[in-house]
C-alpha cells in the first residue's frame, strides 16, 4: 500500500494494537494536505476578513482547524491498518477507536460529486460497526482513501468470508443489510426472496449492488452499495452460491 511506514506507530498505537491483536502492521495514512492554491486561497481569506471584520475573520479561522495545515491537533492523526484490524483517530473529536476485521460490520459510501455536468471531487465514507458501541466512521480526511478502503473490504473478506459461506452451506442465513444470503436463494429487504435459478449475475455499478435476473427478465433486486454491510464478502458469497447453482 501506498503509506508511511509501519514503524510510524506511536507507543500508544502500539500498546492498543498488542492489546487487541491486531498483529502486523499493514500501513499508516496521515491527514491529507490541502494543495497549495487552497491553501493559499484560505489564509488570504482569513487575513482579510480579519482586517474588514475581527469576529467572522476568528470565526473562519476556527473553521480551518478542522484542515491538517491549520491544526497540529489534526495533523498528528492517524489511520493505522493491521492484519487483524484497524486503529484511527475520529476526524472530529479526540481518541482513538480500535476496529477488528473478524467482527465488523463495514459499510462503504463512495460518492463522486457532478458540478456544472463536470466530474468533480470523490467523497470517501465508511464506516466501521464492531460490536456495542465501538464504530468509527472513516472518510477522505485520511490520504489515499482509493488505497485504504479496498483494503479494508479485502482485509474483512479474509476474515469473515470462510465462516460466512460455510454457515450459509450449512443451512443458515448470513445479513448483510439490504440483502441476505441463504442456500436457497436471496432476499432483499421488502421486495421478497429470489431463488438462485432465478439470478444470472450479481452486479455493482453506478453505485448500487444488482441481482440480475435470468431468462431476459432484467433487473431484479437493486440496493445502493452504501447500505450493503461487508460488501465483498457479499459479493464473493453470492457469486459463489450463484455458481454452485449453475453448475448443480
Amino acid at each position: 500500500m501506498a503509506a508511511a511506514a509501519p514503524n510510524t506507530l506511536s507507543p500508544e498505537a502500539a500498546e492498543l494494537a498488542a492489546a487487541h491483536r491486531l498483529g502486523a502492521p499493514q500501513g499508516t495514512f496521515a491527514p491529507r494536505r490541502l494543495n497549495k492554491a487552497l491553501f493559499v486561497l484560505y489564509v488570504l481569506t482569513a487575513l482579510h476578513l480579519l482586517a474588514l471584520l475581527v469576529i467572522p475573520g476568528l470565526l473562519f479561522f476556527w473553521w480551518l482547524r478542522r484542515y491538517p495545515d491549520f491544526s497540529r491537533r489534526q495533523a498528528v492523526k492517524r489511520l493505522h491498518l493491521f492484519e487483524n484490524g484497524l486503529i484511527v483517530h475520529p476526524e472530529s473529536g479526540d481518541g482513538r477507536t480500535v476496529i477488528r476485521w473478524d467482527s465488523v460490520r463495514l459499510y462503504q459510501d463512495i460518492t463522486q460529486k457532478i458540478i456544472n455536468g463536470v466530474p468533480s471531487t470523490t467523497e470517501y465514507v465508511y464506516s466501521a460497526v464492531g460490536p456495542g458501541r465501538n464504530h468509527a466512521r472513516i472518510t477522505h480526511f485520511y490520504e489515499g482513501p482509493e488505497t485504504w478502503g479496498p483494503h479494508m473490504q479485502q482485509a474483512v473478506l479474509r476474515a469473515q468470508g470462510p465462516a460466512v459461506l460455510e454457515s450459509v452451506l450449512a443451512g443458515g442465513t448470513a445479513d448483510f443489510g439490504e440483502f441476505s444470503l441463504s442456500r436457497t436463494g436471496l432476499t432483499a429487504r421488502g421486495k421478497g426472496h429470489l431463488p438462485w435459478s432465478g439470478v444470472q449475475e450479481i452486479q455493482v455499478s453506478a453505485g448500487r449492488v444488482n441481482a440480475m435476473g435470468t431468462g431476459g427478465s432484467g433487473r431484479r433486486c437493486s440496493a445502493a452499495v452504501s447500505d450493503i454491510a461487508n460488501l465483498h464478502v457479499f459479493l464473493a458469497v453470492a457469486q459463489h452460491l450463484c455458481a454452485e447453482s449453475s453448475s448443480a
